[in-house]
């Protein structure tokens, strides 16, 4: 070939190039574009590994988010925490709490504004006079292995929430996790399941299948909500299956940690085919990895690696959240920014936690609130974690991903 005939095909071989590079650019444009337009109000660099995800990307993405928390959004070691442990001094909800403000069969109507923004709850008369119900007793005060001198009401558990005819149902309480990273405080809620039920509302997105509420709580529902959490890994991620109103959308795996609601509100977590078996009076069951606390003992190894989130390892700490199950058959869920697989799985544990399941992680996707009442009955939201980003409603409106409520009994 001519100088004059390599340069013609140079200059081909360049234009070629070109207009696949720009070709494959306007794809990228194109098929991001849903991604920004459906957001929720997500950070671009959530939308931006949502994207990879879905574009066969998912690898690079768990690298990626696996640097950055080991290089860039790394905890400190030692200080002291900057947030308060009391749930009080932040939302009013400390102390006398109204009664009967979510009460199940209440006649109230929620306000036409929407749930308000978080403070104290105006007091509520009674709607319906009940004797007292029978309930549980919250954990002891946790004591946390960071020793020294703790932060006032670190482990204490304190009532939050509207009372069930009288009977506080919600407590919160927030712990340093770990003896090295003392500036971090988890953020822990337990639910009394002989006051609250719950319910599970999928996303309008995910988990996929059957979506009776368009992924928002019925509002009818609003005078009764105590609180709500996240709700587990995208079905791809979760290496389990995933079954509503007898519909299965992805089958289940023997041994997987599993979260089963009742049509009548009770809930159990176990592992599938052991704890919790099929039962047509099965509403939901979710299924995400297998049980991070089992028997009463964390299942965290050392080299783990990837085995508690495909997105980080589990030794780095990251935004991550469990919900756990005690013998007495209450909830415990955590939530917060700052804790590794195995401080998670040793914190339920201290909270006498028997059973416990991965839910969601990284920063956006936890998200916990509990809720006081107003004279009208709306909601009022507080954050579990003061970290939290974005609304308090977010899993009382449309919303994306499946989310786990629990309400007046």
């Amino acid at each position: 070939m001519t100088r004059r005939g390599i340069g013609r095909w140079a200059l081909r071989a360049g234009v070629a190039l070109g207009v696949i590079a720009v070709l494959s650019v306007g794809v990228v444009v194109v098929t991001f574009v849903p991604y920004v337009r459906d957001s929720q109000g997500e950070p671009m660099s959530v939308l931006v590994a949502t994207w990879g995800r879905d574009h066969g990307l998912g690898a690079a993405v768990a690298v990626a988010e696996d640097l950055y928390y080991a290089h860039i959004e790394v905890t400190p070691v030692g200080g002291s925490p900057t947030e308060s442990a009391d749930f009080g001094s932040e939302s009013g909800a400390v102390g006398p709490i109204p009664s009967g403000a979510a009460t199940m069969g209440a006649t109230v109507s929620p306000s036409p504004s929407g749930p308000q923004a978080t403070g104290s709850a105006t007091p509520t008369p009674s709607a319906i006079a009940r004797p007292v119900r029978a309930h549980l007793t919250p954990p002891d005060t946790l004591v946390s292995p960071a020793g020294g001198n703790p932060v006032p009401n670190e482990g204490v558990w304190q009532a939050v929430a509207s009372r069930v005819n009288g009977t506080a149902a919600v407590y919160a309480t927030r712990v340093r996790p770990d003896a090295t990273h003392t500036s971090v405080l988890a953020s822990l809620m337990w639910i009394d399941t002989k006051l609250a039920a719950a319910r599970y509302v999928p996303g309008y997105q995910e988990p996929g299948g059957p979506n009776p509420y368009d992924g928002a709580l019925p509002a009818r529902l609003w005078p009764d909500v105590l609180a709500n959490v996240n709700g587990a890994f995208r079905l791809q991620d979760s290496l389990g299956g995933y079954v509503y109103d007898g519909i299965t959308v992805q089958g289940l795996v023997d041994g997987q940690a599993t979260l089963v609601i009742d049509k009548d509100g009770a809930i159990r977590i176990g592992a599938w085919g052991r704890d919790v078996k099929a039962s047509p009076a099965h509403e939901v069951v979710r299924q995400n990895l297998a049980l991070i606390v089992d028997d009463g003992v964390s299942r965290v190894r050392p080299g783990d690696g990837f085995t508690w989130g495909a997105t980080t390892h589990g030794e780095n700490l990251a935004w991550r959240s469990a919900i756990g199950q005690r013998k007495d058959g209450s909830i415990v869920y955590i939530g917060s920014p700052g804790l590794s697989a195995e401080s998670m799985a040793d914190t339920l544990v201290s909270a006498g936690v028997q059973r416990a399941m991965v839910l969601d992680m990284n920063n956006w996707w936890v998200a916990a609130f509990y809720f006081t009442h107003a004279v009208d009955g709306s909601p009022i939201c507080h954050r579990l974690d003061p970290a939290i980003q974005e609304g308090c409603d977010r899993f009382l409106q449309r919303y994306k991903r499946d989310s786990i409520h629990f309400l007046a009994n």
